[in-house]
C-alpha cells in the first residue's frame, strides 16, 4: 500500500509489454482501484490480451529535494 495521501493517489491501465520495444502509454485516470480493475478486464476480454493495473508511487517535481514528496 502506497503512503501517497488519498488525493494524490490514481491507477491507471497498461497492455502488458511484449517485447523491449513495446509501448504501454496508458492514457486514462482511475480514481479508485476497482473502477481501473474494471478497466483493465473489459479491455483484456475485448482484446484477448493482459492488462496491468498502474498505481502511483511517488512524484518526483523540478527541484524536489525528497522525490517521494507530493506536498
Amino acid at each position: 500500500m502506497s503512503d501517497l495521501p488519498q488525493f494524490a493517489r490514481f491507477w491507471m491501465v497498461c497492455r502488458k509489454p511484449t517485447g523491449p520495444q513495446s509501448k504501454t502509454e496508458p492514457r486514462a485516470r482511475y480514481s479508485s482501484f476497482d473502477e481501473a480493475l474494471a478497466a483493465a478486464q473489459k479491455l483484456a476480454k475485448e482484446n484477448d490480451a493482459q492488462f496491468h493495473v498502474l498505481e502511483t508511487v511517488a512524484t518526483a517535481r523540478p527541484g524536489d529535494a525528497m522525490q517521494e514528496s507530493l506536498l
